[in-house]
């Protein structure tokens, strides 16, 4: 089988398996909820770190793109880095997602700036002990290019994020993180 294909089937059942986590295992229980107004505040407060150190915004460190696939964009920018959210230091991972054109190559991406092509900005934060020990303690969130929480078929993708979670359990192993692509 091909590895275009494999990778294919794969997200595939990743997306199937994070509907039915969504459907059933988060929505039973209130103690790990996503998307509330709590949730969306935190998401603030690492928007707000994010744009003063330089991770978002005009001027934003970047990294080359790679070709990467959905639910994020078909061209990525990852960034990996410690950051202090709430007095809580822990793991920031960063995904820009591009997309929208066929044409899109990581070359292209780059040459043409961070503002273009946009799709939601992605990231997961490690928050302390006990926050969410089943996914390692990750927060999750998604962003509009204002720094909004993204809504995603009327839940806002904040906290433990049950889409997020449903892909990256299967496909991330114990630490949930997913970091794949290629140059192309």
């Amino acid at each position: 089988m091909s590895r275009l294909v494999t990778m294919t089937v794969g997200v595939v059942a990743a997306v199937v398996a994070a509907l039915s986590y969504s459907a059933f295992s988060v929505a039973a229980d209130d103690a790990k909820s996503a998307g509330t107004a709590k949730d969306d505040a935190y998401a603030a407060k690492v928007w707000s770190y994010m744009a003063e150190n330089g991770l978002i915004g005009e001027g934003r460190i970047r990294s080359f793109p790679f070709v990467g696939s959905r639910p994020h964009g078909s061209i990525q920018e990852f960034i990996a880095t410690e950051a202090v959210i709430d007095g809580q230091r822990g793991r920031l991972l960063i995904k820009h997602n591009y997309g929208a054109e066929e044409a899109l190559t990581p070359k292209s991406v780059y040459a043409a700036g961070p503002d273009e092509n946009n799709e939601p900005l992605a990231i997961m934060f490690q928050r302390e002990e006990g926050y969410d020990p089943d996914n390692n303690n990750w927060f999750w969130a998604e962003y509009n290019p204002d720094g909004s929480v993204f809504n995603y078929q009327g839940a806002n993708l904040s906290g433990r994020a049950p889409l997020c979670i449903g892909c990256h359990t299967p496909l991330g192993g114990k630490d949930r993180e997913i970091l794949n692509g290629s140059a192309k």
